[in-house]
């Protein structure tokens, strides 16, 4: 309650990290995001085979026989055991040469392939993208029809904001490339995020039992156990699921929450705190 003010700038300092990793992200590949095969066109296969795989020795005789284009291959393990049960492969070469290599190198695997043109990946990410900006949009107006005050609803929305770009910082720091099903946890994300927000402004400025701390205390003790009972279910999901989809979409909404810990608690708590205390001095 007394250092409000000071606390406001973990949050302003992880958004200009954000901004800064995002900008040299944009600057050095023209890009925002690193995005997979599903968003700019290319094949992905699935190979499912026992036989021991060195990875790198894959890599590099798919680079030989195919020079100049990209390929990213990653491990298939069982859950619990942890015990390699294939891999999958992700290139921007033709579907006919990814289909003359995995013949040739895996020829009794049980192998799914599936192409993306780049027109279609392309197109689909500016869908994606559009759906995102209008669902911020929806959620903006909703969130002032609610509460009425500017400052107030604005604090909503920059944590929203926030969980965002922050999370788009981290995983451009930890190298995953966005797939169609990581674009659909940021569309879950904006949900997620409100979802505390709104219930913090509506006990700290519709509530009148208590005072501002009492409030605040009450709404912080709600906002967690929401927060860590989602987490924890997203987190016992993404250490059982083996699917690579449903482990980027958990991992990303993970990210999110963390961010969001600090957005809600530290940047829109200390926000709603000094509105309210100016409110008071002016009256």
């Amino acid at each position: 309650m007394k250092n409000y003010k000071k606390i406001l700038l973990i949050p302003i300092a992880i958004f200009i990290i954000s901004i800064i990793v995002l900008s040299v992200q944009y600057g050095t590949t023209g890009s925002f995001i690193e995005k997979d095969v599903s968003l700019k066109g290319g094949v992905s296969a699935t190979i499912y085979t026992s036989q021991e795989i060195n990875i790198d020795q894959i890599e590099q005789d798919f680079l030989n026989q195919n020079p100049g284009t990209e390929i990213s291959i990653r491990e298939l393990s069982t859950f619990g055991t942890k015990q390699s049960n294939g891999i999958i492969i992700e290139t921007d070469a033709s579907l006919e040469q990814a289909n003359f290599f995995i013949e040739e190198n895996f020829p009794s695997a049980d192998t799914s392939i599936q192409e993306t043109g780049e027109g279609l990946g392309d197109s689909f990410f500016k869908e994606m993208i559009t759906a995102i900006i209008f669902a911020f949009i929806l959620m903006g107006i909703v969130v002032f029809i609610t509460f009425r005050k500017l400052i107030p609803s604005l604090a909503v929305i920059f944590s929203a904001l926030l969980d965002i770009i922050a999370t788009l910082a981290i995983i451009n720091i930890l190298g995953v490339k966005l797939s169609t099903a990581g674009i659909a946890a940021f569309l879950m994300i904006i949900g997620y995020s409100i979802d505390t927000d709104i219930m913090l402004t509506t006990k700290v400025l519709k509530r009148k039992a208590g005072t501002l701390w009492e409030r605040t205390v009450r709404a912080f003790k709600t906002g967690m156990t929401m927060t860590l009972t989602t987490m924890a279910a997203l987190f016992v999901a993404f250490l059982v699921t083996n699917s690579i989809i449903l482990k980027q979409m958990f991992g990303i909404i993970l990210i999110a929450l963390v961010i969001d810990i600090i957005s809600t608690w530290f940047m829109n708590t200390g926000l709603l705190i000094w509105y309210m205390k100016k409110n008071e001095t002016d009256n």
